[in-house]
């Protein structure tokens, strides 16, 4: 494991996507918290044996507007609510859709691995979770290779800010840790805000929730529900199946 000692997102990038393509781990920042992310099916397997996950819990795609733009199938209006948020006013947020199963990057993630990310025809995908993550999406999409992932924790322990709060046996797993420092988005909790937006239903309270619930009465005069606070929903997982994600 080797780690990186300063900012070039370009390099950095680069370097993460050489581990990726050859079927590696990395642990890389997103804006939200720290994640663990791979491209292959068996290095996705190892993903969630590290993390001690459930079966049943879910793969999420880490991706771009542009991608998600792609790959989700969503009416204009909503398409448009999502470019408000992330493209517009730069806020980090996880994108739960229908999707396109003819998109040459859901065909490539194969039917077991497809099975493995999605519920009920969605798939979820974080969208503006930083410049590393465009830049790596953006590498991997050229490619025609899946950008896969999680948080960098063990499963239930939430969503780590800096590196040194990620468990040893999780960074020890990885093949590059990228070590930017504390990430900037932790209020009310690390990881992302998680919006169904076929249902337009909240799937779990993250980063940067007052802000969104702002911008969706502001701009659509739609009221989101109100956050109980981590003290009462310590996951943030609103509805029981948002536990899968």
């Amino acid at each position: 494991m080797s780690q990186s000692k300063s900012v070039d997102i370009a390099r950095d990038a680069q370097r993460v996507f050489n581990v990726l393509r050859n079927g590696g781990l990395a642990i890389i920042p997103a804006n939200v918290g720290y994640g663990l992310v791979a491209c292959d099916a068996e290095a996705l397997d190892r993903l969630f044996t590290v993390k001690r996950r459930k079966p049943h819990k879910k793969h999420a795609m880490i991706g771009s507007y542009v991608l998600q733009e792609s790959i989700h199938a969503l009416p204009p209006e909503r398409q448009a609510m999502v470019r408000l948020l992330t493209v517009d006013l730069d806020l980090p947020l996880g994108v739960v859709a229908p999707f396109r199963a003819d998109h040459h990057l859901v065909r490539r993630l194969g039917d077991t691995t497809l099975s493995k990310s999605t519920i009920n025809d969605t798939l979820s995908m974080l969208v503006n979770g930083g410049n590393l993550q465009e830049e790596l999406s953006r590498l991997t999409t050229a490619a025609g290779l899946p950008l896969m992932g999680s948080s960098a924790n063990i499963s239930g322990t939430g969503t780590k800010l800096v590196v040194e709060e990620i468990e040893p046996e999780v960074q020890a797993a990885a093949d590059l840790v990228i070590d930017y420092g504390r990430q900037r988005y932790g209020h009310p909790r690390a990881s992302s805000t998680m919006i169904d937006f076929a249902s337009m239903r909240v799937v779990r309270f993250g980063a940067c929730y007052d802000v969104i619930c702002d911008v969706f009465q502001r701009f659509y005069k739609i009221q989101l529900p109100e956050d109980p606070g981590p003290a009462i929903l310590s996951s943030g997982h609103l509805l029981p199946e948002a536990r899968l994600y």
